[in-house]
């Protein structure tokens, strides 16, 4: 009973800290709530309002159904321009795509000759060039298909049915946003646990701390209490109040249980900035060390870009030391597909199992560390 007071009481001096040190608290304030609607609103791959110039040469029906069938929300209305004024305008950038229809392209067409579309494609803005490209030729080629064959029964023998499922309109910012929140969860919770350590040093109030009738793991345990709390606070309303309220992105599990999974993720990722911190004496090197973990941390997680394109030595060696693919792994599952706790039971061992080994290796290395 004495340590666990002993836990709260120190837990509460680290509160009283993270209260004192103004700076922490507006980081936090900006990074879940104006980082996450900045990131998600802004940093978007989707395809909208791709601009389009279209080179029309042949001046047929055809050729004018072409240019009427690109429209929005893709494309922005397509700009009708000479060969050379697009090639002009796409070299400076006005314009991601030009669409070039040769003369007698109807009549070559229709008379079973070769028959090409040229499509220019500006690939400085590489996501929306090769998606708008693709797209684009699927709009050209549904209506040169209309028009060839009007009327037609086009079905094949296999008739294939898309039901998209949990993001039906393939809107981007309800992946971003969840997908910050947890990349905003790992910075914050690195950065505030190894910075509880190096304050302690800094301020020179470990000393106070040593001569205590305290055991290591209860200091460890209150930075660990301190830290999740707040982060976990953070995190629900930002959850809550930002990305489900302001943003409208459509939150389908059980609140609990993310709050569950990611007390766990808190925890491991917590004793991983303690341990960080315990091979370093300032704060400039400590974060010369977060930085390249929190970017290996980010890339490889799943979150970013999908594990299945990773190399699989690589994706099973993440899964092993990291807790982030869990994490991310864990909050789709949850916060997306609303799936229950039978669903994510072994992401939430991995990242107990995680976090145990975390904290074991701090404890080990706290008092000789304090020490120096």
């Amino acid at each position: 009973m004495q340590a666990v007071i002993n836990t709260l009481r120190l837990t509460l001096k680290e509160l009283r800290a993270i209260r004192r040190d103004t700076v922490m608290i507006v980081l936090m304030i900006y990074v879940f709530t104006v980082a996450v609607y900045l990131v998600t609103n802004a940093a978007s791959t989707e395809v909208k309002d791709l601009s389009v110039a279209v080179v029309d040469e042949d001046h047929s029906q055809l050729s004018r159904r072409l240019t009427d069938a690109i429209r929005g929300p893709l494309f922005l209305d397509p700009v009708p321009l000479s060969p050379e004024a697009a090639a002009a305008e796409q070299t400076v950038g006005n314009y991601v795509l030009v669409l070039a229809i040769p003369p007698e392209f109807e009549r070559d067409l229709r008379s079973g000759g070769s028959a090409t579309l040229q499509i220019l494609v500006d690939a400085t803005a590489v996501a929306q060039a090769g998606n708008g490209a693709s797209f684009l030729q699927q709009v050209l080629a549904q209506e040169i298909s209309d028009y060839a064959d009007p009327g037609g029964d086009s079905a094949a023998l296999v008739d294939v049915v898309y039901r998209t499922r949990f993001n039906p309109n393939f809107t981007a910012s309800w992946f971003t946003a969840v997908m910050q929140l947890m990349n905003n969860v790992t910075i914050l919770t690195l950065i505030l646990s190894g910075s509880s350590m190096i304050r302690e040093r800094e301020h020179g109030t470990i000393e106070h701390v040593l001569v205590m009738p305290i055991r290591p793991v209860e200091i460890v345990l209150s930075k660990i209490l301190a830290t999740g709390a707040v982060i976990l606070l953070g995190s629900v309303l930002s959850l809550t109040i930002v990305v489900e309220g302001i943003m409208g992105v459509p939150v389908q599990g059980a609140l609990w249980l993310y709050v569950l999974g990611a007390a766990l993720y808190v925890v491991a990722v917590a004793s991983m900035g303690l341990m960080m911190a315990s091979f370093t004496s300032n704060m400039g090197q400590f974060g010369l060390l977060v930085i390249p973990v929190i970017i290996v941390m980010f890339m490889l997680s799943g979150g970013i870009t999908p594990l299945e394109s990773m190399p699989a030595w690589l994706r099973v060696g993440m899964q092993f030391v990291s807790p982030s693919p869990h994490f991310v792994a864990f909050s789709q599952t949850v916060l997306y597909r609303g799936g229950g706790f039978g669903l994510v039971v072994g992401h939430l061992a991995a990242m107990a199992v995680m976090a145990v080994l975390a904290l074991s290796i701090v404890l080990a290395r706290f008092r000789r560390v304090l020490a120096n």
